[in-house]
């Protein structure tokens, strides 16, 4: 039998509207309709990592112009800390839901600055944001959907963010698959667990990062980013009492050392946060965290998370290979390459295939300009996005080639003929 194994980010789907990620999911649950209609075994995998906090992922990426004014009103602040926490209370208000940190190994990070998604736990719906967007107008965006929103949010109150995302992005699969949902395999790739002992994906993890460590450690790092080590880990700010914790946050060899140094995406809360520590003291914390007894909170992060959702789809197209033909496709980003997640997930898969196995990288045609600007989530725009997928691709004769390569099991009555 054919196996289809479709690869696509999860993050972010109860949250941005405008987003790459949005439209990805469109394309990748429209090709696997088709596939099942053709009877092909079709496995949809979610990507699901930690990414970096919920106001930068999903708000702060669409209001780029604010970027200098919020980090201005930090820095000239007589009182930055409040300052700084006000501006993080600011963004939040653009949430369809509020949320909170619970700690994490016992360990309880600071709350009032950006943090990682690890330790989110969705709190209520937002109402007066739920409110202005059923007063929506625009042509992409169905203001019925919010009660969809609102019953989700309502339903994952006290549970992890990330359930959250992954219920919404199951919920859009399944307007755009209808009554092929139930035939498509889906599951999560990457999606870490709630306890921070698996947030190093345990021996795989801990002996990707090691084997990074001994070469950075033997000198084989060259430039920049040849130095950074795919590990984020809690550091106290100067002034703050707890610490933060935010995948941002850079890990880098210097000087024979292993550098923590705390930063938010795009530098909007200026923090001053750094220190040095033996590579052997690094080791210890990692240990520590992988046998439940975290001194500080620790979490696998890019590009070792590339290396192990490729390494992870790679063993399953190795094993379905043996049942029948394999096609795997990865279908993340818009028009182009994104070194930092995209690309390098495409080149670990490149690299990892057996030649008997078809891979394709699958983009999607720049549509941000069409998009809401606003947070919302996926459901509101998903039915719109639906409504042509051949043209939601950057390359719309690929969209077709991809279901006929399939060992030409797509009859030419399927829908993407009609």
């Amino acid at each position: 039998m054919t196996t289809a194994i479709l690869l696509v980010e999860a993050r972010g789907q109860s949250v941005h509207c405008r987003e790459d990620a949005c439209v990805n999911l469109v394309q990748a649950a429209w090709l696997a309709r088709e596939l099942a209609r053709a009877g092909v075994d079709v496995r949809l995998r979610l990507i699901a990592d930690a990414g970096q906090s919920i106001e930068e992922y999903s708000i702060l990426c669409h209001v780029k112009d604010n970027f200098e004014s919020f980090k201005e009103r930090i820095v000239s602040a007589a009182d930055p800390r409040e300052t700084r926490y006000g501006v993080v209370r600011e963004l939040r208000a653009q949430l369809p839901f509020t949320f909170k940190a619970v700690p994490a190994g016992g360990i309880a990070i600071e709350d009032r600055l950006f943090y990682s998604p690890l330790v989110a736990r969705i709190d209520e719906v937002n109402s007066e944001l739920i409110a202005t967007l059923r007063d929506v107008v625009h042509p992409l965006f169905d203001p019925s959907a919010i009660d969809d929103v609102e019953m989700l949010i309502r339903a994952h109150a006290g549970k992890p963010y990330l359930d959250l995302d992954l219920a919404t992005a199951q919920r859009a699969i399944a307007i755009v698959t209808g009554d092929e949902f139930e035939a498509i395999d889906i599951a999560t790739v990457s999606r870490p667990e709630d306890d921070p002992r698996h947030w190093l994906h345990e021996d795989g993890g801990r002996t990707l990062i090691e084997n990074d460590l001994v070469r950075k450690q033997g000198g084989e790092s060259g430039g920049f980013h040849d130095r950074l080590i795919g590990v984020f880990a809690s550091v106290t700010p100067i002034r703050e009492e707890r610490p933060y914790f935010n995948s941002p946050t850079c890990c880098r060899v210097e000087h024979g050392k292993v550098r923590l140094i705390a930063r938010d995406r795009f530098s909007v809360l200026a923090l001053s946060a750094s220190e040095r520590m033996p590579f052997d003291r690094f080791r210890e914390l990692l240990d520590a965290q992988n046998a439940g007894a975290a001194e500080r909170l620790m979490a696998i992060k890019y590009p070792h998370t590339a290396r192990f959702v490729a390494a992870t789809v790679a063993a399953e197209a190795i094993a379905a290979a043996e049942e029948g033909p394999v096609h795997v496709m990865f279908i993340d980003g818009i028009g182009g390459w994104n070194p930092t997640t995209a690309g390098q997930i495409d080149i670990e898969l490149r690299a990892s295939m057996p030649a008997a196995i078809t891979y394709n990288h699958v983009t999607a045609r720049e549509m941000y300009g069409e998009l809401p600007p606003f947070a919302g989530g996926i459901l509101p725009i998903v039915k719109a996005l639906a409504a042509n997928p051949p043209s939601l691709f950057e390359n719309s004769g690929l969209a077709e080639s991809l279901l006929q390569l399939i060992d030409r099991v797509v009859p030419a009555t399927s829908s993407f003929h009609s």
